[in-house]
């Protein structure tokens, strides 16, 4: 029986405000801390929270290609991501509530992110949690310094009428669509296995989720000259064990639609 009383942190993401969701739809009871809710996780006591039945260890800072990259934003990023970690792992630790921890495919990356990410998953080992690595999980979030890419380039589509890549499209990635994440991740958490990539196997060029894109929304696509970043590594096949509903047209028109509700309701967008 899977356990009652979940803590979600970093609930109000994108990941999270879905995983929040589902759990509820199973008949069970979620807190959500995240610091859109005002909970910084950085130095405010988990304390109260200890008598949760699992953490969710979603919370870190993070955004898109274009923040995670962002040579500004190094510094600030390690030091964010390493306050979180002593925090979260030594609350764990403490009181030895099972748990999950957030990675990524990147983890393997020379970046403040990547370093980071490695830095939580060593420390999840040290305290038997389990390590489940995202590959670009997509779904709707607003526009901003730390969306990610399909978002961002539907909303250049509604809003411009075109869409105009930085890079020359080249970079390919795994893309798995947010409802299947979290409805793995509830099978992960009552499995046996300790380290899970959470991916369909599937490589796609972005140009090609652009012109995908384009075509879905009847406008013009540009490519940029610069290579983009590239981490092309091949998951555990551990993958296959995981089933996938949402098709990439499918999940994009359920993007698009979000983002026609957005811009229908926020004039200065247009």
């Amino acid at each position: 029986m899977g356990a009652r009383k979940n803590l979600v942190l970093g609930g109000s993401g994108t990941i999270g405000s879905a995983l929040c969701s589902y759990l509820i739809s199973r008949g069970e009871d979620v807190t959500n801390i995240d610091i859109k809710a005002g909970f910084d996780l950085r130095k405010d006591s988990l304390v109260p929270y200890s008598n949760s039945d699992f953490v969710w260890f979603l919370a870190w800072d993070v955004g898109g290609a274009k923040y995670l990259t962002d040579p500004n934003k190094q510094h600030s990023m390690m030091q964010n991501n390493v306050l979180i970690c002593n925090q979260v792992f030594s609350f764990l630790e403490k009181y030895k509530i099972p748990f999950l921890f957030s990675s990524s495919q990147m983890a393997s990356s020379d970046s403040a992110y990547g370093i980071s990410k490695l830095l939580g998953e060593h420390w999840t080992q040290l305290l038997d949690g389990i390590i489940t690595r995202f590959w670009n999980v997509y779904g709707w979030e607003e526009p901003g310094e730390k969306s990610h890419v399909i978002p961002d380039i539907i909303i250049q589509g509604l809003t411009k009428g075109k869409i105009s890549l930085l890079t020359n499209g080249d970079e390919e990635r795994q893309f798995i669509f947010m409802d299947d994440c979290v409805k793995n991740l509830y099978r992960i958490r009552d499995e046996k296995h300790k380290f899970v990539h959470l991916t369909n196997g599937h490589w796609i060029k972005i140009r090609d989720i652009a012109a995908l894109a384009g075509k879905m929304l009847n406008v013009p696509v540009a490519f940029g000259n610069t290579k983009g970043y590239q981490n092309k590594v091949e998951p555990d096949p551990i993958y296959k064990n995981y089933s996938w509903d949402t098709s990439l047209e499918t999940g994009l028109q359920k993007i698009i639609t979000k983002a026609e509700e957005f811009t229908a309701t926020n004039p200065f967008m247009k």
